[in-house]
């Protein structure tokens, strides 16, 4: 990745999980929580803002109640 390159990496949250149907399930084999997929970008880049989508509004709310986790990620270390 360049310096100036940007990295966007979306996933379903472990939480959301609860209410996926079977089929989903086995499509869905590694989520994470909303601070551990933070903490783990963090290693590999300076910058990472991170937001939380539940239906189709994407925001920086509360993100145990998020059933989609979004992180934008810059400057690569």
């Amino acid at each position: 990745m360049k310096s100036d390159g940007v990295c966007i990496i979306g996933m379903p949250s472990v939480q959301s999980q609860i209410y996926a149907s079977e089929i989903i399930k086995l499509g869905h084999v590694n989520c994470k929580t909303g601070e551990y997929l933070k903490i783990f970008l963090q290693k590999f880049f300076e910058k990472v803002l991170f937001f939380t989508m539940i239906d189709e509004a994407a925001h920086t709310g509360f993100q145990p109640m998020a059933h989609f986790l979004l992180a934008l990620c810059i400057m690569p270390k």
